[in-house]
């Protein structure tokens, strides 16, 4: 309930943040060049931290922890530190040959247009360096299951957008250079907000910083040993999104926000219900899983899965009906015309067909980890991405239905993900 509190407050600022983008540049150029700045610097994330926060880190904490609290502290100070250095090297290497990788990234941009994409990635790139720090800790008071830090935290880096947008666009314009800077700077104040609200909650429960370089150490080979697949699924997931962006960037101008912006809306229910479960549910799986409580294990599976089905069900009807209404209420403001706010609705209705399958994954998903399964996700996962790509590459190219194309193959291959990993996880749970 704390989760899903803070997750509809968070949620809400995104989309009071998403109305002042809309109200501010309309479905411009200069919000495409922002969105596709997100790009590489949220790819690096994904890559090397999020998957081995999310599948990896939590399980091997909790089983230390359970048994042994210092060698729990020790693993993650020594996991912390790797991966501040490798997500720091990465980022180094990317400010250099940045040039080089947009024309891959982002091929849908030239001339100047391509110039402040670079130097707008440029400056971005401090985000995932912070992020490598905040989602460790985060991740540290996710397996204590203490809840109310990390759920204030997503509030701050909105509000840091918001700031930006508000504040930053204006005065970085006044000294004549491109307001999508002050985007960005707003941007990196949310990622240090996420970071400092969740620090004193951490070092309350005991961790404290401390720069380790153990290699040997076995919780931190076992952690590494079980990212493997789940940082490919990642990847592949990224570069889908790369390739959404891709396509979308090929579109009239105002397409990729158009897209985003029904996106973000369409991850109200994903976030609120199905992450908030997800998320609250993964330390008490874990624990059984560690225990071998199948019982309680398949009990507390089961209503997390039931509950966010009927729940998410409702709302995405709702949304549904009244997307072109709430397209107007949330975004029909400024510069975002009237002919944006139906196309925005279309792409949302689309997008409503898949969000109850793309809001249990994450509890299916994490099932998996708990028992620490990480490879038969990833093989799913990446099928997925496939049929998603070559869906939104034949719906937009061949048949010509734009980035609604974009959104239906969305929705389909999520309603394939589901299932197959639903499927899947009844047979592994079996054997384990």
């Amino acid at each position: 309930m704390i989760l899903a509190f803070f997750g509809l407050a968070s949620r809400l600022i995104g989309l009071w943040r998403d109305r002042i983008l809309a109200g501010s540049f309309g479905a411009s150029t200069s919000l495409d060049i922002y969105y596709s700045a997100f790009k590489i610097p949220d790819f690096i994330f994904n890559l090397i931290v999020l998957g081995a926060v999310s599948s990896a880190f939590i399980p091997v904490f909790i089983e230390k922890y359970r048994f042994d609290k210092i060698r729990a502290w020790y693993l993650a100070q020594n996991f912390l530190s790797a991966i501040f250095v490798v997500v720091l090297t990465v980022c180094c290497l990317t400010f250099i040959f940045i040039r080089s990788l947009t024309f891959i990234f982002i091929p849908g941009f030239s001339g100047a247009d391509r110039e402040l994409v670079i130097s707008l990635t440029r400056l971005m790139l401090l985000s995932p360096i912070i992020f490598s720090f905040s989602t460790v800790i985060g991740s540290i008071l996710q397996a204590l299951e203490r809840f109310w830090a990390y759920a204030i935290a997503p509030i701050f880096y909105n509000l840091g957008i918001i700031i930006g947008a508000v504040y930053f666009a204006p005065l970085v314009a006044s000294r004549g250079y491109s307001e999508v800077y002050g985007l960005g700077l707003g941007v990196i104040l949310g990622v240090l907000l996420h970071f400092l609200i969740q620090l004193p909650a951490v070092l309350r429960a005991g961790f404290r910083f401390k720069i380790l370089f153990d290699w040997a150490d076995d919780g931190l080979r076992k952690i590494f040993r079980l990212m493997i697949p789940r940082t490919i699924g990642l990847g592949a997931y990224s570069i889908d999104l790369i390739v959404t962006n891709a396509i979308a960037s090929t579109m009239t101008a105002g397409s990729i926000a158009m897209f985003n912006f029904a996106n973000n809306l369409q991850f109200v229910p994903i976030s609120v219900i199905g992450i908030s479960m997800a998320t609250a549910v993964f330390p008490s799986l874990s624990f059984h899983a560690s225990g071998q409580e199948k019982s309680e294990f398949s009990r507390k599976l089961n209503s997390a899965l039931k509950n966010t089905f009927f729940v998410v069900l409702l709302l995405a009807i709702i949304i549904a009906i009244l997307s072109p209404f709430l397209i107007q209420l949330l975004f029909g403001n400024g510069l975002f015309s009237d002919q944006n706010v139906e196309q925005t609705a279309g792409i949302l209705s689309i997008f409503m067909i898949g969000v109850v399958a793309q809001s249990l994954v994450p509890i299916v998903s994490r099932a998996f980890y708990a028992i620490q399964n990480t490879r038969i996700p990833v093989i799913i996962s990446i099928i997925t991405i496939i049929i998603n790509i070559c869906l939104g590459l034949l719906f937009s190219f061949v048949f010509h239905w734009g980035v609604r194309g974009l959104a239906l193959a969305f929705s389909i291959s999520g309603n394939f993900n589901f299932i197959t990993l639903w499927i899947m996880f009844y047979r592994s749970f079996k054997k384990y």
